[in-house]
């Protein structure tokens, strides 16, 4: 054989002895997506820590949506009430519009009194005037009839040419004095009616001056009322814009709080998922390991039992005990292996067992394996296979030397583990005891 080919036999034999090594490691690898038990218990714990921060967010909205309703109800109120005002100060307005109107038709009314006054008193100012001069006119006449006495008369009567010129010029000089006291009189009279009308015009132009100066103090007390609603809708706008802002803070915290609740329940809804995949995976696990083939001696070498299964003195409280499984006395740290393939379903300490943990290999066996020196070489709902690694010798828990408790379970109830081994020979005190 060439040195070429001998070295191409080596690393080949080198390749199979590296993989035989390392397939254990690669089978867990592989298996690195098994489902544990402590897995299970956080996605359980997550779970119960959203649904409670779902309550809480849930309570948080609810509360808010009160708030948000109330706002609501108060903008509407506000909105109400602004609408109610609004209408007020539109009546008012109209009102202060029609004793506006009433003012300036009292006004026009007034200055037409007024111009009729004047006109009145112009007219009476004019009357005066010819009454003076009818008077002066009448009293130029009286003066020179007494200033010439009966004689003037006489004159008049001597120039008459006969008697009925006589009563002429008699008549004459009376109708004169007649005319001039009717003159007189009906000047007199004129200015009396005059007078009359122009006092009435200002009576009527003092009751229609009160009356005007009663609406104005009516209209300016409108008014104060008008400025007061004017008042009144301003400090309503400013509610109404406070709980507008009120609102539109809440309704930012709703939805944003909505928003997380309906994450939350995404993420729920989620893990809730994420669990029941969980569970089933990890119950698959098990129900998957129906193991049917040869099972391994969980410690090669070593076929001496101190103890069986069944009842025997305890070495511990020196009493009968029923004890449940077959105790191999082997050296500290020589290492155990796990007797088929399965899935172990518990890894940690326990007060009598110490240190162990039980693989479950379908069809309703498992087997446990107690008293090892620390912490399985295993974990809570990893797969392993027959013959892998699952921890080493010791004597922690109720223990009096270096030993592996062996149990095997059916159903759940202990039972002798020596049946998996047909055709297998063991040595218990002094004597040989046939497997199966």
């Amino acid at each position: 054989m060439s040195k070429r080919l001998m070295r191409i036999v080596v690393a080949l034999l080198a390749c199979s002895m590296l993989l035989t090594a390392l397939l254990p490691a690669l089978t867990v690898l592989a298996e690195g997506a098994s489902v544990t038990k402590d897995e299970i218990a956080e996605i359980k714990d997550e779970l119960s820590q959203i649904a409670q921060q779902k309550k809480e967010v849930e309570q948080e909205l609810s509360q808010i949506n009160r708030e948000v309703t109330q706002a609501e109800d108060q903008i509407a109120l506000v909105q109400g009430k602004i609408a109610l005002t609004e209408q007020e100060i539109a009546a008012s307005q109209r009102l202060l519009d029609e004793y506006d109107s009433q003012i300036a038709a009292s006004q026009q009314l007034i200055d037409q009194y007024d111009g009729e006054i004047a006109a009145k008193q112009a007219e009476i100012t004019r009357l005066e005037e010819e009454e003076q001069a009818q008077y002066q006119e009448f009293y130029s006449q009286v003066r020179w009839m007494e200033e010439t006495g009966p004689v003037s008369y006489l004159s008049i009567f001597f120039q008459a040419s006969s008697f009925s010129e006589l009563l002429d010029y008699a008549m004459l000089v009376t109708d004169i004095m007649e005319y001039s006291n009717r003159i007189v009189k009906r000047l007199e009279a004129t200015q009396e009616e005059i007078g009359q009308a122009k006092q009435a015009l200002e009576a009527t132009r003092e009751s229609q001056a009160q009356a005007q100066q009663a609406l104005e103090q009516t209209r300016a007390g409108q008014a104060a009322a008008h400025t007061a609603l004017q008042s009144q809708k301003s400090e309503l706008e400013s509610q109404k814009q406070q709980a507008q802002s009120l609102y539109t803070a809440l309704a930012s915290s709703q939805a944003e709080v909505a928003s997380k609740a309906k994450q939350l329940a995404a993420d729920e809804a989620a893990m809730a998922s994420e669990l029941k995949e969980a569970e089933a995976k990890y119950a698959a696990q098990i129900a998957n390991q129906n193991n049917t083939g040869s099972y391994q001696w969980p410690l090669p070498g070593y076929y001496s039992l101190s103890s069986r299964f069944g009842y025997r003195i305890s070495p511990i409280s020196g009493r009968p005990e029923s004890h449940g499984g077959n105790d191999i006395p082997a050296p500290g740290g020589t290492s155990i292996l796990a007797a088929q393939g399965g899935v172990v379903t518990v890894a940690k300490y326990n007060v009598s067992y110490g240190y162990y943990c039980i693989i479950n290999h379908g069809g309703g066996k498992s087997t446990l394996y107690a008293h090892m020196r620390s912490m399985p070489a295993v974990q809570a709902g990893q797969t392993v296979q027959k013959g892998q690694v699952v921890g080493y010798v010791g004597t922690t828990g109720d223990s009096t030397g270096n030993h592996l408790h062996f149990e095997l379970r059916i159903n759940g109830s202990r039972a002798d583990a020596l049946q998996l081994y047909p055709g297998m020979t063991f040595k218990w005190q002094g004597t040989t005891v046939q497997g199966g």
